[in-house]
């Protein structure tokens, strides 16, 4: 498959057959170990192609919430058609019961639900298979995270989910649509209500220069973050591995 720095070039019918399987992650953390697990090579530095378990795939990264990934989306092909598309990463508990490293299965099809199902009795795995909420926001503290789930009912929330399966059904009604997440925060986690503006080293060195209060709180933060990528991409790996193509 060629390196491919400029999607503008690629037709409708090349993006189909190259990449029939579209993965959307918001940041490095979560799509980077997904790119290694999956042997896929980089074409630019926020998306990566290859071929796992007999289906050609494109991992983007699209940056957090709503407008960044309509932005990364809308640099893909105009005419760009997927058989597949999953979003995936990072989620936020709204119940009690859920914690670190749960995984949230959202539209999953039958036959890669039923393998979920295996996986999760082969590892162990705490795996839900439910409707993922959507926010606008993180959802940084506890009192804010129960007052959504009591409007919304939902076990987990996520930003990006929601706007991509419109986009993906939007290009193609027939696509398999899917979320797959694991769960970052719990719900009495509490979360740095700013972030750094980016994933640049010199913009987490002046955040953490300006705001030493924070240090014990993404400490606590990055081992979930450690542990709960590990269980995703164990997931995944299992999941899509020889999962067949569709077209």
């Amino acid at each position: 498959m060629p390196v491919m720095s400029d999607f503008s070039r690629v037709s409708k019918e090349e993006t189909s057959r190259l990449f029939p399987t579209l993965i959307c992650a918001a940041t490095s953390w979560e799509a980077f170990p997904i790119a290694q697990a999956l042997h896929l090579k980089a074409a630019s530095s926020d998306s990566f192609f290859g071929k796992f378990g007999g289906r050609s795939i494109l991992l983007i990264k699209t940056g957090m919430g709503e407008a960044a990934l309509k932005k990364r989306l809308s640099e893909l092909p105009e005419g760009g058609v997927f058989s597949r598309v999953i979003s995936t990463g990072f989620c936020g508990a709204l119940n009690p019961e859920l914690s670190t490293g749960d995984i949230i299965c959202d539209g999953l099809p039958g036959a890669l639900s039923e393998k979920a199902e295996t996986i999760k009795n082969s590892l162990g795995l705490r795996v839900y298979f439910s409707t993922l909420a959507h926010a606008e926001e993180a959802l940084y503290s506890p009192k804010i995270k129960k007052s959504f789930a009591e409007r919304t009912g939902a076990l987990a929330v996520d930003m990006e989910s929601s706007p991509l399966k419109s986009w993906a059904k939007g290009k193609n009604p027939d696509c398999e649509f899917s979320s797959i997440r694991v769960v970052l925060d719990s719900l009495e986690d509490s979360l740095p209500a700013q972030t750094p503006k980016s994933e640049k080293t010199l913009s987490f060195i002046w955040y953490f220069v300006s705001r030493p209060w924070s240090w014990a709180n993404f400490g606590k933060l990055y081992f979930k973050q450690r542990r709960a990528s590990k269980i995703l991409v164990d997931f995944l790996r299992r999941l899509l591995d020889d999962s067949g193509d569709l077209k």
